[in-house]
């Protein structure tokens, strides 16, 4: 599988950073779209738990598709999953919702 370049990481910071964030800031509606993600990853064929296909060594388990860290793509809310030609969960919101969504959070 052919892994993410730096440009194509970069095309997608916002949504990086989205999942970095709610990483640290914990939402209780974030969790739970994430624990329902999560479990879609698990029975993946492309998880790639070993790293080999990770866009930054060391985020295992990550997708074996797209190279993103697992943990971080499943918290974001405007990412899809890796696997373009057949998706197996979809963004719950624009990454402008988003980015409404979580100055709200911290009201």
């Amino acid at each position: 599988m052919a892994k993410i370049t730096w440009i194509e990481a970069l095309k997608n910071y916002k949504q990086i950073l989205q999942g970095i964030y709610y990483s640290v800031f914990k939402s209780q509606y974030v969790e739970k779209i994430a624990k329902e993600r999560k479990a879609i990853c698990e029975v993946c064929p492309f998880i790639d738990r070993k790293g080999t296909e990770c866009f930054a060594p060391g985020t295992q388990p990550c997708c074996g598709k797209c190279g993103c860290s697992l943990h971080f793509k499943q918290h974001s809310l405007a990412s899809a999953c890796g696997d373009v030609s057949n998706p197996r969960w979809w963004p719950v919101m624009t990454e402008a919702k988003e980015e409404e969504f979580k100055k709200n959070l911290k009201k």
